[in-house]
């Protein structure tokens, strides 16, 4: 009795620590796009050109609207308000800020 007890015991205890380990996988994404978009951003951004660099903003804007609707993932959630703080920064004038978030949102993406 003890036996199937400790049997039983074992057995639920080996299949919850697969599911959390399953839980834990990393998700794989593929921020290609985006990252095109961000090298784009940084480099209009170096160059002062604020037609080019909302542009790029624009256009990483829809692309990330598009993939959160595919599923909810923690980098785009991070990476998203950096585009826009960006994009406003660069309206206000401020290209260092907007080049030093695009970088922040490309280290994440990257990771």
């Amino acid at each position: 009795m003890n036996f199937k007890k400790l049997w039983v015991v074992l057995l639920l205890a080996l299949f919850s620590s697969s599911l959390v380990y399953a839980a834990g996988e990393p998700m794989n994404e593929d921020f290609s796009g985006l990252i095109t978009l961000s090298e784009k951003m940084i480099q209009a951004g170096h160059q002062a050109d604020s037609t080019g660099f909302v542009a790029a903003a624009e256009e990483a804007s829809t692309l990330v609207k598009e993939k959160g609707m595919k599923g909810n993932s923690p980098k785009l959630q991070k990476v998203a308000p950096r585009f826009k703080a960006a994009k406003k920064a660069v309206n206000d004038g401020d290209f260092d800020k907007a080049v030093k978030l695009v970088e922040e949102a490309l280290a994440l993406m990257k990771k």
